[in-house]
């Protein structure tokens, strides 16, 4: 599954650029407040500049209310995060009467918004858990209870650049010229002077980092990370987003931290941690010296140099996976990308040629493009690790003994049948619609599905469709007496994995039942699959 971390935009786009063209470099709008282009004021922090004017918004707004064409939210991007105060909580979005504070102290469901960036003006709209949009009005009252975003919706990002506040937002009133503050209960947008936010990114920790530039992927390189790969293939590929206290550390499948210098630690100091900013979109990482992360030269050296942020510092977070089917030793011919489509259910298969699997006649060749109908197949989980393959005529692929494969069988039997193997999950995070899978607390190994920090797993392939997860204390996960799981056993246990949908997965234990998630926490088994046995991995 190969898809940026973000839900489909809503609208589509009619620009045929993402980065809207310069305009002059101040615009004044009715209310007598300014937007001037992206600087650094003596105050140490700065802003991007919004493009167009609040006239010629609010023009755009009243032709599409009147049927025009001209979509009022241009969106292209959409980041899931939650928003911590200066108190140290979180911005929440109660279940009932829209009604919103500042009172969680982790990141829940309903702490989790929706960054929507407009790119008709460089602004940005903030959706709540419940699908509705943050506003304000000329008093400062902020209401949540739009379902269509209007120009009491945006709001223009401003960044910190002081020590105390280092990597922390503001959010603006494009309209109102004020800032989004407050507490508990008592927030509103009538502050004169920025109050700021910690950006806590609401993903899975394991993505694809792709640079917007270059158009190519991070992978680890010995000692290096290289930004030089067009397709992010297999297990050095993969990077791990690590949340410590407002800020991020970058981490390779070997577990190690990347160094704002270019080099890979072990430990994890303040040199190895960025703070985040959002750009045309897109995602700017700065160092502890205020310089962005970029790529250097012909290999691509992943590493920080200027101080002044633009195309060349900006990043997009993706998600993949990559298997093998009954390959002895797996090369990159026999690792396959899986991307999954939301509107058919099914997936399109890339093979390392960048080429998808496509049905002619009755054989499967790598020759597709992804847009093809003849390129999505279904993939059914059957016991034991094992996978079966149904082609778009609705036949069941059959392996021959000369490596060709052809739909022709009308059911799954044990030669329709493919050994899975996740090639670039050396390491596992799993996450459910609670929180993150970690330790009960420091002494106890148990595991939890309500934390707001996770713990990394290794997987051991066990050769059978079968694997065996590992803390990194050396001990191995085990199922207990009362059907919780706990990280304490000193032999491996067989744990089966079964592909759902998307970047989703169901885990069968040793007692052939689902490992379940509940809300206060509990990791426990059950006889049937249902949402609380999905696990994000």
């Amino acid at each position: 599954m190969h898809s940026a971390l973000r839900p489909k935009p809503q609208l589509k786009q009619t620009h045929s650029s993402i980065i809207p063209s310069t305009l002059p470099s101040q615009k004044t709008y009715q209310n007598g407040h300014s937007s001037k282009q992206s600087h650094t004021n003596g105050n140490g922090y700065h802003h991007q500049s919004t493009q167009q004017s609040l006239s010629s918004n609010s023009s755009t707004l009243e032709r599409a209310q009147n049927g025009s064409s001209t979509s009022p939210l241009q969106t292209i991007f959409q980041w899931s995060l939650g928003l911590i105060n200066s108190k140290g909580k979180y911005l929440t979005s109660e279940n009932f009467g829209c009604k919103i504070n500042a009172t969680g102290n982790s990141l829940r469901k309903k702490q989790k918004w929706t960054i929507h960036y407009n790119i008709q003006d460089d602004s940005v709209y903030l959706m709540s858990p419940l699908n509705y949009y943050l506003s304000t009005d000329k008093y400062g009252r902020l209401t949540c209870d739009k379902s269509t975003p209007d120009v009491d919706c945006q709001y223009q990002l401003e960044f910190s650049n002081h020590p105390l506040t280092n990597g922390r937002w503001a959010f603006k009133s494009v309209v109102y010229g004020m800032f989004l503050g407050g507490d508990d209960d008592h927030l509103h947008c009538f502050s004169k002077t920025p109050e700021w936010w910690c950006p806590h990114l609401a993903l899975h920790p394991h993505i694809n980092l792709k640079h917007i530039l270059r158009k190519k992927y991070a992978r680890l390189d010995e000692n290096e990370i290289h930004i030089d790969e067009i397709v992010p293939w297999g297990s050095n590929a993969l990077i791990t987003v690590e949340y410590c206290d407002g800020r991020y550390a970058i981490r390779t499948c070997d577990g190690l931290y990347f160094h704002k210098d270019g080099k890979l630690m072990q430990q994890c100091t303040d040199e190895s941690l960025f703070t985040i900013e959002l750009n045309k979109g897109y995602l700017g990482f700065k160092d502890s010296e205020q310089r962005y992360l970029t790529a250097v030269g012909p290999q691509g050296i992943m590493t920080t140099r200027n101080k002044v942020g633009g195309k060349d510092e900006l990043f997009l977070l993706e998600e993949s996976v990559d298997v093998s089917a009954n390959q002895t030793e797996a090369g990159d011919s026999g690792i396959f990308q899986l991307e999954y489509d939301d509107e058919t259910a099914a997936y399109h298969i890339r093979a390392c040629n960048n080429k998808y699997w496509k049905l002619e006649g009755n054989g499967i060749q790598a020759t597709g493009e992804k847009q093809m109908s003849e390129t999505l197949f279904q993939i059914q989980s059957l016991n034991d690790g094992r996978i079966a393959f149904q082609a778009p005529n609705g036949k069941y692929i059959l392996p021959h003994a000369t490596g060709h494969m052809r739909a022709v069988s009308d059911t799954p039997s044990t030669t329709e049948t493919f050994l899975l193997k996740f090639i670039n999950r050396p390491i596992i995070v799993l996450k459910c619609d609670y929180g993150l899978v970690g330790y009960r607390n420091k002494t106890c190994y148990k595991l939890e599905c309500n934390k707001s920090t996770f713990h990394v797993f290794s997987m051991e392939d066990a050769h059978d469709g079968s694997y065996h997860l590992k803390g990194s204390h050396g001990l191995y996960w085990e199922l207990s007496n009362d059907l919780s799981i706990s990280v304490s056993g000193r032999e491996p246990s067989k744990f089966s994995i079964e592909l759902c949908r998307q970047n989703r997965i169901i885990i069968k234990a040793p007692n052939g039942q689902y490992l379940k998630g509940e809300q206060n926490g509990a990791i426990t088994t059950c006889s049937t699959v249902n949402q609380a046995t999905l696990w994000e991995f």
